[in-house]
């Protein structure tokens, strides 16, 4: 009987149909997106310039300044764009928008600690973001007067925008 048992559990067990298995990738796809930079307003103070000593150009008085870019993660660019009012009366330099202010004169702002590479509206740069996670534009922020414009003394103020875009 031991036998027969036997015998009938390894016909059954032979006699049974086979499972098939199948198989299944499962794909996760993601993005890991720049986060962004602190970046802090740039008050550059003009010293006063005599209205005798304002010279025709760009060279009027320019005092450094820099656009700092701090805790930048997962940041390797950042691209800038300038933006503000501009006055066609001074070579698209940017507007004086004080109101009841000086007149035919403008700022200028450029490029660097040397070099007269203008910074106008529309203007573009890249910085590469250091291993300290920062990135720095040096600047030179002055008044500038197109020859032959007609000069009044005042206040001098303008507003310029940049727009970093973390890459």
């Amino acid at each position: 009987m031991k036998t027969s048992a036997l015998l009938l559990a390894a016909l059954t067990l032979g006699a049974t149909s086979h499972a098939y298995a199948d198989s299944a990738t499962i794909t996760v796809t993601g993005k890991v997106l720049p986060g962004t930079c602190t970046m802090a307003d740039v008050p550059v103070a003009l010293a006063d310039i005599d209205a005798t000593n304002l010279s025709n150009g760009h060279d009027n008085n320019l005092t450094p300044a820099t656009l700092d870019f701090t805790g930048c993660v997962g940041v390797a660019r950042v691209d800038l764009v300038f933006d503000g009012a501009e006055d066609s009366a001074q070579d698209g330099h940017w507007l004086n928008q004080s109101v009841g202010g000086a007149s035919g004169v403008a700022v200028v702002l450029l490029d660097g600690s040397t070099g007269i590479t203008f910074l106008k509206k529309g203007a573009t740069r890249s910085l590469p973001v250091d291993g300290a996670a920062s990135a720095t534009l040096n600047l030179r922020a002055g008044y500038y007067r197109q020859a032959g414009t007609p000069l009044k003394a005042g206040e001098v103020s303008s507003q310029i925008t940049v727009t970093a875009d973390y890459r």
